[in-house]
This record gives C-alpha cells, structure tokens and sequence, in this order.
C-alpha cells in the first residue's frame, strides 16, 4: 500500500520523477565525464567522447528537466488535468532507457540510444501538442515549433551516427540553441512574473510594473535567433561574430529591464537573474571567439551550458518543486550554499585553459550543487502535496 501511494505521489506531475532524473544524472553523467578526463573510465568509442558528452548534456540532461518542467506548466496553461500516470510512466522509462543506452557499446547500443532518444522527443512533443492544441493555446505554440525542432535535430544527429563529424558537431549547436530559445522564450515570462510577485509583496514601496514582452524583447530574439542561425551554418564567418556581441548587448539589456537587483535578498530570484545572464556573457565569448579570439570559444560554450543551462534547471526545479508542493517560496540555506557553488563553478570552468585543477573543481563544484538538491529535494519531490 504505501509503495502504490509513492508511485501514485510521484507519477502525479512531471516535476517530480523528472526533477530527479535530471538532478541525479547530472550528478552521474559530469562524474563519469571527469573520471573519463582523468583516464581512469573509458567511454565507447563509437563516437568522439566530446560529442556523446554533448549530446547527453543538451539532450539528456536539459531534455529531462524540459520534460518535467513542460509538462507541469502546461496544466497551468490550459487549465487542464497535469499529465500523469501510465503516460507519464512511459517518457520517463523511455528517458531511462536512451540514458543508459547511450554508454552501451558496439552497434546495438547505439541504435537503441537512437530510437529511444527519438521516440522520448516525439511522446514528450505529442503530448504538448495535445495539450495545447485541445483548448487552442495558440500562445504556446511556439514551444510546440522549438520541440519540434529538437526532435528533428535528434533524427538528423542519429541519422549522421558516426560517419560525419562535421553534421554532428552541427547538431550539438543547433540542440544548444533551441535549448538556449527554449530558455529565452519561458525565461522571459518567469522572471520577471517571478520577480514582479515577490516585489509587492516584500518591497511594495518600490514595486514597478516591470515590462511584459514588448518590442524590445521581439527585437532581441530576432537578433538571438540570426546569430543562432549564423552561429549553427557559418560558424567562422566574420558577420556570425558581430551578431553575437550585437545579440549579447540585446539580451542584457533585456535582463536589466528585469530588475533583478531589487530582488537581491531572495535567492530563488537571484539564481535566476545570475542564470539568465550567463546567455549574454556567452554569447559576448562566442562572438570574440569568431572574431579572432578562438581560445575563447570553449569559454563561451561552457558559460551557456554550464553557466546558463545548469544554474537555470537548478534555480527552476529548487523553486517549482515548492510551490507545486504547497511549501513557502524561500529557499533552504542548503540551496543557497548549491545556488553559489553553481556560480563558482562556472567561473572555475571558464578558468579552464589556466590549467586542468580548474576543469576539476568546476566538476566538483557542479556534482556539489546538484548533490545538495537531491538530498534536500528528494524528500519533498516523493512527499504529498501540503494541504494549506
């Protein structure tokens, strides 16, 4: 009885098992890729060991906590039943199943990563759509597009497995873009809905209406998405280099309309305000990169992945988990202590061509982050809902 209520608790909205399968792949996957780095594991070798650990870390990782994020939010969208139960069961399983394939080696492994991979891009996009299409949610059919896509550069990045390492590299920037405008698109609601709240409630006196999407932001993502495209086709080409300082002055800009100044004193807030603006950084890195600085280009990727990616899927989860579990929105002093080292080590990881000490303490530092949610988290995310 008590096992069937946990199953019931858990499989009652996407958050939940999700929540923990990325927290605890991200522990896994970064530890399995650092001991790689050190020599002490091999990985197969059907695939170069940077692309396999791309893919799972945009993908895997970032796919995961997409999934349990999307799904949640969705039944707020359209007012619907959350997804859960016998389909929520199955995306997770079939999660489960490309992540372990993904490391099985010889032919068979990597056919079984494909479709699996394939097919949990595919349930998770039908289900969205359904959702969404059934009451006619024509605002978040741009989510729709942005799954879509995922899923074709998933067929396109299995389709090419492992002849052409040029299209594989391609797919791995166009997934960390579509990650990336994932994050542009519901970050730019979150934020500062997020932000606008906790400023009438806890400092009502300089509470200001903060923008809504506006021209300016239409403006910005025009300007993301033409470096994103330049970035993904031309990535050496000059005019890619421009767009990307020119996309990087758009997007703090952006971010400063946010305020998340004000906000300073809650860690829930400022975690993602620090989230968000690692896209700008990286973007800046990217562009001088391109423009004649290539020793910069790891950096850059790394402030949008681990700076941005990581700390944002750590931010979001740490504050979803609680309001959809009827707890206070306050951060636990354990999560502030993961919020920083989430920080530190994207720094450490931009220190990287200093030497490999940094390339280490950033790991540690982001298995650290990750392991403090998992211990703080696991019990909320298996516990029912608190009943106010």
């Amino acid at each position: 009885m008590m096992t069937n209520a946990l199953l019931k608790t858990l499989f009652s909205y996407a958050f939940r098992p999700f929540f923990l399968l990325t927290a605890g792949y991200a522990v896994l996957m970064i530890a399995g890729w650092g001991l790689h780095q050190g020599g002490v594991l091999a990985w197969s070798d059907s695939l170069p060991a940077h692309v396999r650990h791309g893919h799972e870390m945009l993908f895997g990782y970032a796919g995961g906590a997409i999934a349990g994020f999307l799904l949640t939010a969705v039944a707020t969208w359209t007012n619907r039943p959350a997804i859960s139960g016998p389909a929520l069961i199955g995306l997770c399983v079939i999660w489960i199943i490309a992540r372990l394939a993904a490391f099985i080696p010889h032919d068979s492994g990597l056919v079984l990563w494909g479709v699996a991979s394939i097919v949990f891009w595919a349930g998770l996009s039908a289900l969205m759509t359904r959702e969404v299409i059934a009451v006619h949610n024509t605002r978040n059919y741009k989510v729709l597009a942005l799954l879509l896509a995922i899923m074709a550069t998933e067929a396109e990045f299995f389709g090419s497995v492992p002849d052409d390492l040029a299209l594989l590299e391609t797919c791995l920037r166009t997934g960390l873009f579509l990650v990336i405008g994932m994050i542009s698109l519901i970050g730019g609601r979150i934020i500062p809905a997020f932000t606008q709240n906790w400023l009438k409630l806890n400092r009502p006196q300089i509470a200001t209406q903060l923008p809504a999407f506006g021209r300016f932001d239409l403006v910005s993502v025009m300007i993301t998405t033409a470096f994103a495209v330049g970035f993904i086709v031309w990535p050496t080409f000059g005019l890619t280099g421009w767009l990307g300082i020119l996309a990087a002055g758009a997007q703090c800009l952006r971010l400063a309309r946010w305020r998340g100044w004000l906000a300073w004193q809650e860690p829930l807030l400022w975690v993602l305000h620090v989230g968000y603006a690692w896209i700008p950084i990286g973007f800046g890195l990217l562009g001088v990169s391109i423009l004649g600085t290539p020793s910069l280009f790891d950096a850059g990727i790394h402030a949008l992945t681990y700076g941005a990616i990581g700390t944002l899927i750590l931010g979001v989860a740490a504050r979803v988990a609680l309001g959809h579990t009827g707890r206070a929105l306050q951060a636990f002093a354990s999560m502030k202590i993961a919020f920083g080292l989430m920080t530190l080590g994207t720094l450490l990881r931009l220190l990287a061509p200093l030497g490999n000490g940094f390339i280490t303490a950033s790991i540690l530092t982001w298995m650290g982050s990750y392991l403090i949610f998992l211990v703080q988290y696991t019990p909320i995310l298996l516990a029912p809902r608190i009943r106010s």
